[in-house]
C-alpha cells in the first residue's frame, strides 16, 4: 500500500514524529553544553551574509547548525504525518482530530524555530530558552496523542479517586518539567560562555526542583497501589515511576559531581522519557463516567 495512505504508513509516521521530537530535545542539549548556542551568532542566516557555518566558525558553529538543519527533518516529518492521515480521513478510516493534530505539530516546529531565533538574537536569554523547552513538550505530549490515535489504543476507564489523581499527577509532572528549566537557567550550562543567567540561586532552584519530584514520586506509589488490581494500568503507572526513579538518581548524582556535561546528558534524555511516560499514563486514564455507552445497552434503555 501507499507509504502515505496505510493504517501502517500512519502508524510509523505518527511514531517517527513523536521521536524526532524527543531527539530534538537531546541536540538542542547538546548544543548548550558544548556551549554552541552561539556558534551561528544570528538568525536565521548562521552569520552575516551567509546561511551556513564558514570555517572559522569552528565545530560550535557546526553543532548550532546540525541542530538547526534537524528542523527541517521534523518538518518533513510532520507533514507525512498530516498528508497521511488527511488521505485516511478523507477515506473515512481517522478522526478529523488527528488531522488537527497533525497539522498543529506542523505549526508548533514552526513556532519553535522563532523562538531559537528569537534565544539567539537575545543572546540566549535564559527566558526564552527555557521558552524553547516549554514548547518542546508541548510538541511532545501533542504527538504522542497523534501515537494513540494511530494505534487506536483504548482508554482505561477509573472511579473518580484514580482519575483525580491521574490528573493530580499530571499537572505535578509538569511543574515539576517547569522547575527543571529555572534550575536549567539558573545554572552553568548557558549555551555560551557569556550568556546571562535567570538570577535565581542554583542551589535553592535545585532543591525545590528535588522536592516537587520526591512529591510527585510519592503521588506515582500512591497510584500504583490503587491501580494494582488492573495489570494494564498497573503497567502504566510503574512504567512511569520506573523513569522518575532513574531521573532522581541521575538527577542526585549531577547534582553532587557538579553538573558534569555527560550526566546532564543523561538527564535530558530522561525528561523526553519522563514527558512520554506522563502522557501516556494520563491520556490513556478517563474517569469512568466518559466510558462510552454501548450499543445494545443503549437499545435496553
Amino acid at each position: 500500500m501507499d507509504v502515505l495512505t496505510s493504517a501502517r504508513a500512519l502508524r510509523r509516521w505518527s511514531v517517527a514524529n513523536l521521536v524526532a521530537n524527543m531527539v530534538i530535545i537531546w541536540t538542542g542539549a547538546l548544543v548548550r553544553l558544548t556551549k554552541s548556542g552561539l556558534g551561528c551568532p544570528t538568525w536565521p542566516q548562521c552569520e552575516p551574509g551567509s546561511y551556513v557555518p564558514t570555517g572559522e566558525m569552528g565545530l560550535h558553529g557546526a553543532i548550532e547548525f546540525g541542530n538547526r538543519l534537524l528542523t527541517f527533518v521534523l518538518a518533513a516529518i510532520a507533514l507525512a504525518t498530516f498528508i497521511t492521515a488527511w488521505r485516511r480521513w478523507r477515506a473515512g478510516h481517522e478522526s478529523g482530530r488527528l488531522v488537527w493534530l497533525s497539522f498543529g505539530v506542523g505549526l508548533g516546529i514552526i513556532a519553535q524555530a522563532v523562538i531559537g531565533g528569537i534565544s539567539v538574537r537575545m543572546q540566549l536569554n535564559p527566558w526564552v530558552v527555557g521558552l524553547h523547552m516549554v514548547a518542546s513538550v508541548a510538541l511532545i505530549l501533542v504527538c504522542l496523542e497523534i501515537v494513540h490515535l494511530a494505534f487506536r489504543m483504548e482508554r482505561a476507564y477509573v472511579p473518580q479517586r484514580q482519575a483525580l489523581l491521574t490528573q493530580a499527577v499530571f499537572a505535578l509532572g509538569l511543574v515539576v518539567i517547569a522547575l527543571g528549566v529555572v534550575v536549567t537557567g539558573a545554572g552553568p550550562h548557558s549555551g555560551d560562555g557569556g550568556a546571562q543567567r535567570n538570577g535565581f540561586s542554583p542551589e535553592w532552584t535545585a532543591k525545590m526542583h528535588a522536592w516537587s519530584v520526591w512529591l510527585l514520586i510519592g503521588l506515582t506509589v500512591l497510584g500504583a497501589a490503587l491501580a494494582w488490581a488492573d495489570p494494564r494500568l498497573r503497567r502504566l503507572w510503574l512504567g512511569l515511576l520506573a523513569v522518575e526513579l532513574l531521573q532522581g538518581v541521575i538527577g542526585y548524582v549531577q547534582y553532587f559531581t557538579h553538573l558534569p556535561i555527560a550526566t546532564v546528558m543523561m538527564h535530558m534524555v530522561g525528561t523526553t522519557l519522563f514527558v512520554a511516560a506522563l502522557g501516556h499514563l494520563a491520556f490513556l486514564t478517563r474517569h469512568e463516567s466518559l466510558r462510552p455507552v454501548e450499543p445494545s445497552a443503549a437499545r435496553v434503555g
